[in-house]
């Protein structure tokens, strides 16, 4: 189909449309004020399906008394059928968080021992060298691994009970001893629902019914099943160039407990709704629930039982998306503002947060995130500080009033903040800056930021000001409040920061204001409209994202040049950002201009070594090229990524998939055998020995 037809089709999606229906939905109908802005939300939503290619979508919100569903586009593209508020589709890992309330529920019961040894629930699961605790499942810290041969566990077509579904991995030696490492892994939330079983004496799926689904209305919320007859079923779709294709057939109940469900986006909506608002779990529960986990080295996890939780823009927020195939989903709550917003689309590896965060700013009028620039490399790390103290601090405050840590050690976090964050040494500096927020750190950043949020909202400061103000204006505010209480009463910065935060926060002051100029206007006059706007100043908006997004909107209709004026404005504007270099690099090489595109990735790596040119975010890119269809590109940028990082045994065994993919089995051969020579106990050794097997390697290569 040529995308011209479809861009038409995107223009008419708003007809298509439907309210919430869920038993439990609030009544009350959008205010006219916010019903006109979601009116304007239409178009976005329409350009956006066209710009990407998404069959069909639903997206909602519930805040107070009112809630909002809306679908667009279509359910089935083959029968016409429109995507509506009561259309039904896979969860994929949304069902997390739902299987961690009924855990939290039955630990309330007396029948679960957090710290309990899995095998008390399900002996049959193998004892492992050591003790896998619920807690630890709960959290991804249990040592077990994800998928080892993706082409085996991806796709299975048999359905399978829950004794089978840990079959497929109970043997699976533990990738680190529980509480020692991060590993995201479906896995581990199959073994819970073994659990949920175990202790309940009921099947998981009737569990749910009866104690989550059902509480919270959430009538439309079933185990995902091909042979049975589910109300409003979308069908899936992938695109293959920019062609859309049937999704393949793969019959998810092995993941039932991790990903195994299917809803609509109002059930979703209610869930979120009925956790921060108690109904199901108990106020010490959820607390429990919605606590960041650490490793036992001090590392936080950003995930608790259950859920993502980091700070959103100096927001309190909780999440979870969700991702297989037919489906990408993705809840988000904000529990302190009683809003929950969840969107689902029918198209496989789309970016589903783009919707949410939309529908965010429509609902709320605040920024989603401010992006700002530092235009003084000397200031940029007094801004790296006013950024960690205002999203710890601004956060915490909008989750409690009780105060986060006493007098004492509020001054001890503000003296080491003083002494390292900002010594002379950089390097000693970057790294417990990198390390601040985390328990390693001691959690200065929160202990500080917590107390200035705190004497704020004591001195009358809504700091809901912060939405459009952020960071420098947080950290600034602060500052003339403690300069002018008298000597002592509060804890000071160092004046050398003092003095680069209130000078960024002025300059911040005249350009915050300052808009991405319209779709219409051509690059060019993009251009020289934001450098006459920011010159002379070192805080100002931060427009890399929306350089990125046009960037990949010209190359994907084949508009080059225009692709690599956009990279170029990006470097240009942005010297000093890391994702500028990384856009750059990017864009060069999807213009097969591959030697100049790795000298642009380096310099994006020597900016940040954990940004936008690191592994894991030039791994992502490869794998978000290939799920819309541009294979090479995305195998292109996995050579680079090898070529800068050649010590990555990961990179290797994504590469050797995109190989396999193109069909050249000699280079997946040797690009597996280069990832375990690199690492041969990385997450993916036992399925890249297994491939190399099947691809015809010899065995001999094969030793651990």
């Amino acid at each position: 189909m040529q995308s011209s037809k479809y861009y038409g089709f995107a223009g008419a999606l708003a007809l298509f449309c439907g309210v919430a229906q869920a038993a439990s939905a609030p009544a009350a109908v959008p205010a006219p004020a916010l019903a006109a802005r979601l009116a304007d939300f239409d178009g976005w939503v329409a350009q956006r399906m066209g710009a990407e290619r998404i069959p069909g979508v639903t997206v909602g919100f519930s805040q107070g008394d009112v809630e909002w569903v809306k679908g667009y586009g279509y359910a089935d593209l083959e029968n016409r059928v429109p995507a509506t508020a009561r259309s039904s589709y896979r969860l994929a890992s949304v069902t997390k968080p739902m299987t961690a309330v009924a855990i939290l529920q039955l630990v309330e019961q007396g029948k679960i021992d957090l710290d309990a040894p899995v095998q008390t629930y399900v002996p049959y699961f193998p004892v492992k060298p050591f003790p896998v605790t619920v807690r630890q499942l709960l959290g991804h810290l249990g040592g077990i691994d994800a998928y080892r041969n993706s082409q085996v566990e991806q796709h299975f077509k048999e359905h399978k009970d829950t004794r089978q579904s840990i079959a497929v991995f109970e043997q699976f030696d533990l990738i680190a001893e529980p509480g020692t490492r991060f590993r995201y892994t479906s896995y581990g939330y199959n073994l819970l629902g073994a659990v949920i079983e175990g202790a309940s004496g009921e099947s998981y799926g009737g569990y749910m019914r009866r104690h989550v689904w059902g509480p919270l209305g959430m009538d439309a919320t079933v185990l995902d099943d091909p042979d049975a007859v589910i109300a409003h079923r979308v069908r899936g779709y992938r695109l293959a160039g920019k062609e859309w294709k049937n999704s393949e057939f793969v019959d998810i109940s092995s993941r039932f407990s991790a990903g195994g469900t299917r809803a609509s986006v109002p059930d979703m909506l209610a869930f979120g709704r009925g956790v921060h608002a108690g109904k199901i779990l108990s106020a010490a529960s959820v607390a429990a629930m919605v606590q960041p986990m650490a490793t036992r080295a001090g590392r936080l996890t950003n995930y608790g039982m259950g859920w993502e939780i980091f700070p959103t823009g100096g927001r309190y927020a909780i999440a979870h998306s969700g991702q297989q195939p037919e489906t990408v989903t993705y809840l988000y709550s904000f529990p302190s503002r009683k809003l929950t917003l969840a969107v689902a689309s029918n198209l496989e590896r789309v970016n589903p947060e783009a919707f949410v965060q939309r529908l965010f700013e429509v609902v709320t009028g605040e920024p989603w995130q401010l992006n700002t620039y530092i235009a003084d490399a000397g200031a940029q790390r007094a801004y790296q500080v006013a950024q960690g103290l205002f999203e710890e601090g601004r956060a915490y405050a909008e989750r409690t009033n009780e105060a986060y840590a006493d007098a004492a050690a509020t001054r001890e976090a503000f003296t080491q903040i003083n002494q390292q964050a900002l010594a002379p040494d950089a390097r000693a500096a970057r790294a417990y800056i990198e390390a601040a927020r985390h328990p390693a750190g001691g959690r200065v950043f929160l202990t500080a930021g917590a107390s200035m949020a705190r004497q704020l909202r004591d001195a009358g400061v809504d700091l809901n000001q912060y939405a459009r103000g952020g960071a420098l204006a947080f950290a600034r505010d602060y500052i003339q409040l403690s300069q002018g209480i008298k000597a002592g009463d509060l804890p000071r910065f160092d004046p050398s920061f003092e003095q680069a935060i209130v000078t960024l926060a002025a300059s911040w002051d005249r350009t915050a204001a300052i808009a991405w100029p319209a779709a219409s206007v051509p690059i060019a006059a993009r251009d020289s409209q934001l450098r006459a706007a920011f010159r002379g100043q070192r805080a100002y908006p931060d427009f890399v994202p929306e350089l990125l997004d046009l960037a990949q909107a010209s190359a994907a209709r084949g508009e080059t040049d225009a692709a690599l004026a956009a990279s170029r404005l990006a470097v240009e504007l942005y010297p000093l950002s890391d994702r500028a270099h990384a856009l750059q690099g990017l864009t060069l090489l999807r213009a097969g201009k591959t030697e100049p595109a790795v000298a642009a990735l380096r310099l994006a790596l020597a900016r940040d070594p954990l940004g936008a040119a690191s592994p894991a975010a030039l791994n992502l890119e490869a794998y978000r090229l290939k799920g819309s269809g541009a294979v090479a590109q995305g195998m292109a940028v996995l050579q680079a990524a090898v070529s800068l990082h050649p010590q990555d045994a990961n990179l290797q065994d994504s590469l050797a998939e995109f190989y396999v993919e193109q069909g050249l089995r000699p280079q997946a051969v040797e690009a597996y055998r280069q990832a375990l020579q690199l690492d041969p106990r990385y997450p993916g050794a036992v399925g890249a020995k297994a491939a190399i097997i099947r691809l015809g390697g010899e065995t001999k290569a094969l030793a651990p």
